[in-house]
């Protein structure tokens, strides 16, 4: 997670590769912004030669499971102005300040 300050606005840049935009969930409670979601590979298939062989993964670095990443909110964060927005998988929150 990226936090960038402006003068008027926080920009919180979450990087969710392999995670669709329905997938994520953002809650605001009064102290904290908290992204969380699930990331599974379950659709990912790999070639076998016979149905009874079960593939061995030889190295396996791609993270699936559950994430939730949290950022502490400073006093002047403006909580009912926030917009977010998700392109080629990165979530970006703005969150304007009061």
């Amino acid at each position: 997670m990226d936090v960038a300050e402006s003068g008027c606005n926080y920009v919180v840049t979450v990087e969710l590769p392999g995670v669709g935009r329905m997938i994520s969930e953002v809650e605001i409670n009064s102290q904290n912004l908290i992204v969380m979601g699930k990331r599974s590979t379950q659709w990912w298939k790999v070639a076998s030669c016979s149905n009874d062989f079960i593939p061995a993964y030889h190295k396996r670095e791609i993270l699936q499971g559950p994430y939730q990443v949290a950022w502490t909110l400073p006093f002047n964060a403006n909580k009912d102005r926030v917009s977010a927005q998700f392109v080629d998988g990165f979530l970006q929150i703005t969150i304007p300040k009061l």
